[in-house]
Order: C-alpha cells, then structure tokens, then sequence
C-alpha cells in the first residue's frame, strides 16, 4: 500500500473522519461530525440490552483518511434454554478505490476481536468469504418465500433478462417466456395462478374462528409482546430475542411510517405479530422493477397453528392495498416451509446467507440453518 495501514476501534474522537467516510461512501452526503457524534451517543443510550454502551465500530486508516469501515448491533440469541450476549456484523464497507487488498479482511479480523458471539447476514459473495475464512461458519441461503398477489401484471411487467438467477435461459424458454408475456396469455396465466393459489389458502382460511386481526401503525403493548415471545421461543432452538423491548427498538414503533404491523388475537392474549414494510429500493435487479412489500419479522404462538395464515391473510390486504404485485417474507426456520406453501406462499431462491461465530461452540447454537428462526428484519437486513 502507498500508504500506512491502520486498524482500530473508532470512537467519538473520530467524528470529523467517519463524516468524511459517509459522504464518500455516498451511504449520507450530509454527513457531519455532530451528526456521527449524535449516531454514537443514541446508539450507546437506545441499547436495549446494555443501555449506556455502545456497539464495537472499527475502520482502517489508509494514512489520516478513515477508508474501510465496519459496525456491529447488539443482540441476544437464544439456544432453547437460555440467551446469550451476541452482535451482528453490519455496515461492511471499503472505500472503491481501495478494494482488491488486505483491507477488507483486516477489517473484519479486528472488529472479531472485540466480539465473542456473532453473526451476520451478508448477500455479497466477498463479504462471505472473507468471513469465513475469519472462522465463521456459512450455514446457507436463508429462503424467500414470494406471494405473488398479481400474477398477470407480475408476467407483463417483469424483465428476466434483469432478474440474476434467470439469465442465459435456453432459446425455447426464452420464446415461450414472450409468449406468456403478451397481454392475452399473461391475463389467463394470472387467473388460473390466482385460482390455484386461492384453493390453497381456503384450508387456512377456514379456520382460526374466535381469532380477531389488527392492522396498526403502533405496535402492540410491550406485556403482549413478552407474552407472545416467551411462548414462542418454548418452540425454537436458535433465534435472536424478539422480546417487547427489542421490538420497540428494532422497528421503532412505526419508524416514521416504515412499518406496519398485523397482530392476531385469541381474546385478549397475542398469538401472531407480522411486521411489515415498504420498500425502500425499486431499483434492485432482483426485483426486476416489480412492487414488493414484505414481511419482515414474524413472531408465532406455536399453540395456535391457524394464527399464521391469518397474520398473513392481513399482510395480504395490506400489500394490496398498496397497489403491490408481490408480498416477500424471508424466513430461515425449516418448520414453516410447509405452513407458507399452503398458505400461497411460492418458494424462492434466497440471497442473504446467515454466518455464524461461536467461539468453542460454548453457547449452544446450531449450524443446521432450518433449526433458526431469522428474517429479513434481523441485522437491520430489511433494506430492500
């Protein structure tokens, strides 16, 4: 390197430099030194965990010039017995004119050593390896699952040629995807697709009487919510807490209009919570120009199976009340492929892979990806 190298934790001394950092990094060209200093202190005073202490942040300087950077957000992570004290890796990021190095893998390297616990959900490919070659354990694509609540529009408006796991399709394919594409042809696909897809729901639908659904901008009290957590992890063996308290701080109670959330109640008491969002992207070439909301968090009473096609059949409206062709949930847990399949839910290839570091595997968590329940909210991953 022309330059020297140094790798550090970044404090709120480094302000001026981290500023500079975003604004290169065009993640917020408005970026200031108070603004960074205000990120540092409302992260360290919203901690719902350990209130008062910040997340670990730690960059590479290529002499004076902050060039690499990396964050972590607490969590807790449960095993089926207990939690334990983790972070997730977030915000990995090297300046482009500085990529093709060491930089990249020192970064991560150092931000491990001021962690025990950790995990992260990457898409991209160098990110992934780097981190594994750091010893965290790669336990695989975590599935999408896509509703596509207008099929015909959906065939009209999507590009394949844009979508990444549909390129380079044989000729015969190709002719025929044009075929279906013409207005006629995607109209009748779209009925008969939405035909099928009803027939499939109309189990689900028939059941959960004396269940009653809410759709709010607020989410439910924080006593509802610890109650729905703690039958819900009696049935899980390895997800991030969704207590009442994390909820609040993860989704903000609405952040600014962001979310919303569907609740299933049986009586007074909580038995579904589906957070929902907007998209903040239409940009993205895995979604091909297409209107997509998802559900991005999901919380279960396993005593109460119909409660899950009907915090879904609420996600549904929602997403067509807001004119979307397609509802998106991303869901690790192997429990639930079944339970979404009949709920109209088609099976996708996933993009965000789950890595996971247990240091002696002392906490207990498994590496088989279908024993955890993570979704596209955990590790703020939800930016779609």
């Amino acid at each position: 390197m022309p330059e020297p190298l140094k790798v550090r934790r970044l404090s709120e001394a480094d302000a001026d430099s981290i500023a500079e950092f975003f604004r290169a990094a065009a993640w917020d060209p408005a970026a200031t030194s108070d603004s960074v200093l205000e990120m540092f202190r409302t992260a360290a005073a919203a901690n719902p965990f350990e209130p008062g202490k910040g997340p670990p942040t730690v960059g590479v300087f290529a002499g004076t010039r902050l060039v690499a950077y990396v964050t972590s957000i607490p969590a807790r992570f449960w095993n089926g017995s207990e939690h334990a004290a983790a972070h997730w890796i977030k915000g990995y990021w090297v300046l482009e004119e500085h990529r093709n190095g060491p930089i990249g893998f020192l970064l991560l390297r150092e931000l491990l050593r001021h962690l025990g616990l950790a995990a992260s959900m990457p898409a991209a490919l160098l990110p992934r390896r780097l981190s594994t070659a750091l010893g965290m354990v790669d336990l695989g694509a975590v599935r999408d699952y896509v509703d596509p609540l207008r099929p015909g529009r959906i065939l009209r408006k999507v590009d394949f040629g844009r979508l990444e796991h549909l390129s380079g399709l044989p000729a015969a394919v190709s002719l025929g995807v044009r075929v279906a594409k013409s207005a006629p042809v995607a109209a009748v696909i779209g009925t008969l697709v939405t035909l099928g897809l009803g027939a499939m729901r109309l189990p689900g639908a028939l059941t959960g009487h004396g269940l009653t659904t809410i759709l709010a901008k607020r989410l439910p009290e924080a006593a509802a919510l610890d109650g729905l957590w703690a039958r819900a992890q009696r049935d899980l063996r390895c997800s991030a807490t969704r207590s009442g308290a994390y909820l609040a701080w993860r989704y903000g109670n609405g952040a600014n209009g962001r979310y919303c959330f569907a609740s299933v109640y049986r009586g007074a008491e909580l038995v579904a919570l589906a957070v929902l969002a907007h998209p903040q992207r239409t940009d993205d070439s895995r979604i091909a120009g297409l209107g997509i909301g998802s559900v991005v968090d999901l919380v279960l009473d396993p005593g109460c199976p119909a409660a899950l096609p009907r915090v879904l059949a609420v996600a549904r409206r929602w997403a067509r009340s807001a004119n979307y062709d397609a509802l998106l949930l991303t869901a690790s847990r192997g429990a639930l492929r079944g339970p979404l399949l009949r709920a109209g839910f088609i099976r996708m290839p996933g993009n965000i892979h789950l890595l996971l570091r247990d240091p002696g595997g002392r906490h207990g968590l498994s590496t088989d990806l279908s024993a955890w329940m993570v979704t596209r909210g955990d590790a703020w991953g939800d930016h779609l």
